[in-house]
């Protein structure tokens, strides 16, 4: 059995709880009987989205979002956390609407994954769509700027390194190699 493999957890110490993050001090105990404390580990209490929205050309379309913790102005994808009651596919929605005023058509689970899954059980839900109706209105707060990119643009910004956001990266690499279009 799976669980006989894994480490277990034999107690907890709370450091710090919000709603978007918390962070623990466990005491764990490893496969061979040897003990790490502390183990810290990071709880995040929603899940969160990120999209991939392609328009009529195969482009796809990016914001230019204002990163605090980086100190810079990033290309992304949209992306956010899920509100809680809310469903993967109406966060999708949702931040989409937000971060670049679009409405979507065709919303496609692609995968979903855990970025930091040593540290940190967040999981990311990966989407893909068409894009129905623009808007202008962009959250002033977040995003700078929107613009729609070709696929070799966009694997180019790949190749180059141009795109730093992880969650971007692979959205973007896995609706460029499994989404029909």
């Amino acid at each position: 059995m799976q669980n006989d493999i894994l480490p277990k957890r034999l107690s907890t110490k709370t450091i710090y709880e919000s709603d978007w993050i918390c962070l623990y001090a466990d005491r764990v105990q490893m496969p061979d009987g040897s003990i790490i404390a502390p183990y810290h580990r990071l709880h995040y209490p929603h899940d969160s989205i990120c999209v991939v929205i392609f328009n009529q050309r195969e482009e796809i379309l990016l914001i230019r979002s204002k990163r605090y913790i980086t100190g810079r102005l990033e290309w992304e994808i949209p992306a956010g956390r899920m509100e809680f009651g809310e469903t993967a596919e109406e966060a999708a929605a949702r931040e989409c609407r937000e971060e670049t005023g679009c409405s979507l058509r065709d919303l496609t689970y692609l995968c979903h994954q855990n970025p930091s899954n040593g540290m940190a059980d967040r999981k990311i839900h990966v989407f893909a769509a068409r894009v129905e109706t623009e808007g202008e209105n962009l959250d002033d707060n977040e995003v700078s700027e929107k613009c729609w990119f070709s696929r070799a643009q966009i694997k180019e910004m790949l190749k180059n390194n141009e795109l730093q956001c992880g969650v971007s990266i692979l959205g973007l690499l896995f609706a460029l190699t499994f989404y029909d279009v």
